[in-house]
Parts: C-alpha cells; sequence; structure tokens
C-alpha cells in the first residue's frame, strides 16, 4: 500500500471514529452496571425437545456481569424488560468502546507504515 493509500485509509477510519465518539458522546443512555448475559439450559425432564442432539435447551435466560467485591457474577433478570434493556445498553456501549479501540491501533500501525517508509527514504 503506498502512501497516498495509507493517507485516505487513516481519513475514513478518522470520521469513523469522530461517528462513534460523537455517539458515545452525545446524550446517553441509561444503562445497568453490567454487560447482558444470555443462557440456555436443558431442563431435568428426559424426554424434553431441549435433549436432542443440537438443541440449545430452553432460554434465553437473560443475565447482567456484575462485579462484587472484585469478582465478576451473574445477576439473574427474569423477564424485566427494563433491566434487560438497561443491560443491552450497556453490551452496545462496550462494544463501541472496542470498535474506538480498534480504530485507534489501526491508525496507530498505518502512521508508523508512513513514518518508516519515509525514514527508509531518506536514509538511502
Amino acid at each position: 500500500m503506498d502512501i497516498t493509500a495509507r493517507r485516505v485509509k487513516i481519513i475514513a477510519l478518522r470520521k469513523e471514529r469522530w461517528r462513534i465518539e460523537d455517539k458515545l458522546l452525545g446524550k446517553p443512555k441509561a444503562m445497568l452496571a453490567g454487560p447482558l448475559v444470555e443462557r440456555y439450559a436443558p431442563c431435568g425432564k428426559p424426554n424434553c425437545r431441549c435433549k436432542k442432539k443440537g438443541s440449545k435447551g430452553h432460554g434465553p435466560y437473560y443475565y447482567a456481569q456484575i462485579r462484587v467485591r472484585g469478582k465478576y457474577t451473574l445477576v439473574y433478570l427474569g423477564k424485566r424488560t427494563e433491566l434487560i434493556e438497561l443491560a443491552r445498553n450497556y453490551s452496545e456501549y462496550l462494544n463501541e468502546m472496542i470498535g474506538l479501540r480498534k480504530i485507534n491501533r489501526e491508525i496507530d500501525r498505518l502512521l508508523n507504515e508512513i513514518n518508516r517508509s519515509r525514514i527508509k527514504r531518506t536514509v538511502k
């Protein structure tokens, strides 16, 4: 990839980063202090559909992964849709933060490539 292509890629990544930052810094959604976890589980009945091969089991059962005294624990949310939505908002927030970090790492990588290519040219 030549320098111009790297610069174009950096500009596109910066635009994506600005979009994510605007979303994160805009009016924040209400969140629960833990991401949403969906679980499926088999029951105790011997002839239930959940025992068939390839079946996930019954569910989904919704939990929030919350840190209590330094350890993570799952708190059952039941069918309370407001709590499930709050935990889902936090999960979306975490995913946006992960995306932002990936973009920053990619921009750093491209900038390092540009700098290395400039250093090699000046040495010759």
